[in-house]
């Protein structure tokens, strides 16, 4: 089977129904949008926190964007959680859009990681996952998982934020030649984007990186800062079956002064050395096997982590979706990952062949590289999409022609004020292997120049993980 294939065997769910799709930004919902309608439904509604940046949902397609100017929020997680209360918790006008979209109540909401609840204005969610799948994606009870999965890890300890000793101890005696890095508990919800991780340099007393523990955190976990790569690797997980598919790399960076990580994106580019490619397919199917066995879980999931001298090292597990999927996925040849995903979760009586499935999606996206990175800039406010290609030429970025460019650059609305978004082009004529985040980060001094986005320098080399 190839794409088209499994785009037609899912065509029939959304035939001749209504769906609400929930999105945090409504352009992140244009493809799923275009999809259902190709598909023959009914009607379809975008629920959104903004507009965000790139193309907007086709003409008949309503957006709601909640609250009277979007969700907002001064991080990428700020504006995320934002909207996921929203939807939680839905005001009056949202419900009264709903109704008026669906005066018979007989539409279905699809899921998304950001929807906790099973019905959403009293429309049922298609694909919702249980509590307890969520319950994984908290960075504290992560490395016994390891251990039970048979998974090599860092070292680890978990303290209270403000028991001075404990810490003294755990940055000292976890500290690699680079330093520590901490990240917080779930007490105010869960996180990514590396907006609760930290770093502490080997030596250092890390007083204002513990007095922001213990404003947001009741515990935290210290390993050693890991040299190498930040790196994903992602799953399936079936009822008789684990697919593990390639790996990821993330673009993490620093700032000079700063104890802050910057996630910036992600790319199919990178490769690690064969060993650790097979190590970390393994790994997918040792917790794939394991999430399963002890919570039911089913469904697309992904391991974040870095490729060190040593191998690859774990470092958190996000149980569900996630863009490193989506993004070679889709360059393998526009394969509905998120029509499967949902379609696994609830069990749909077809025929998804998915051995054919992991086989299809790792060898096109080898074929293919492809990439995306952005930051958020809080100081502007955009009300619409601007884009302009962008070329490399071995050392540096400049402007271009649509038909030389590596990659086009946006700048457009987001739950900051204004995100800078860059996508590489199809033919990019970058070169797979290395780690292209040096590469990336110096693709921003182009938005810098041109909008005044103030992105400023990010530093590679040492990035750990998120």
């Amino acid at each position: 089977m190839g794409a088209d294939d499994y785009t037609k065997l899912l065509d029939p769910l959304y035939a001749g129904r209504k769906w609400i799709i929930t999105a945090d930004t409504a352009a992140g919902a244009t493809g799923l949008a275009q999809r259902i309608i190709d598909a023959g439904a009914d009607a379809v509604m975008v629920m959104a926190g903004n507009e965000g940046t790139g193309p907007q949902p086709p003409d008949d397609v309503g957006v709601f964007v909640v609250g009277t100017t979007g969700t907002t929020g001064t991080t990428m997680m700020g504006g995320i959680r934002a909207f996921a209360d929203a939807i939680t918790a839905p005001s009056a006008e949202l419900c009264a859009a709903v109704d008026s979209f669906d005066p018979t109540t007989e539409a279905t909401v699809l899921s998304s990681y950001l929807i906790p609840t099973a019905e959403v204005c009293g429309r049922s969610v298609y694909g919702a996952v249980r509590s307890e799948w969520k319950a994984l994606e908290d960075k504290l009870i992560i490395d016994e998982l390891w251990d039970r999965a048979g998974v090599e890890r860092a070292p680890f300890v978990i303290v209270d934020p403000t028991h001075e000793e404990a810490v003294h101890e755990g940055l000292v005696g976890l500290a690699s030649v680079d330093g520590s890095v901490l990240v917080a508990d779930n007490t105010e919800g869960w996180h990514g984007g590396g907006e609760y991780t930290r770093f502490v340099a080997r030596g250092a007393d890390g007083s204002d990186t513990l007095r922001f523990f213990a404003e947001h955190s009741r515990r935290v976990r210290i390993t050693p800062f890991l040299r190498g790569v930040p790196c994903s690797i992602h799953g399936l997980v079936t009822r008789d079956a684990v697919l593990a598919f390639r790996p990821v790399e993330m673009l993490v960076y620093r700032r000079a002064g700063s104890d802050e990580f910057v996630y910036a994106g992600m790319n199919t580019l990178w490769d690690p050395p064969a060993p650790v490619r097979d190590q970390m397919r393994r790994a997918v199917r040792s917790v794939g096997a394991l999430i399963r066995q002890e919570v039911g879980y089913l469904g697309a999931f992904g391991i974040d982590g870095v490729c060190t001298a040593q191998g690859f090292l774990p470092t958190e597990l996000n149980p569900r979706l996630t863009p490193g999927l989506g993004i070679q996925a889709e360059a393998a040849g526009r394969y509905p990952m998120g029509d499967i995903d949902r379609a696994v979760i609830v069990g749909l009586d077809v025929d998804l062949r998915l051995d054919e499935l992991e086989h299809e999606i790792v060898e096109g996206a080898d074929a293919t590289r492809t990439g995306r990175w952005l930051r958020p800039v809080t100081h502007l406010s955009v009300t619409e999409t601007t884009e302009q290609p962008i070329a490399y030429d071995g050392s540096s970025w400049k402007l271009a022609e649509q038909a030389d460019a590596t990659a086009t650059m946006s700048l457009g609305p987001s739950p900051q004020g204004a995100l800078v978004l860059v996508k590489l082009a199809d033919s990019h004529g970058l070169t797979p292997g290395p780690s292209i985040a040096e590469v990336a980060a110096a693709s921003f001094a182009v938005a810098d120049e041109m909008w005044d986005t103030r992105i400023g320098d990010l530093i590679t080399g040492t990035a750990p993980p998120m």
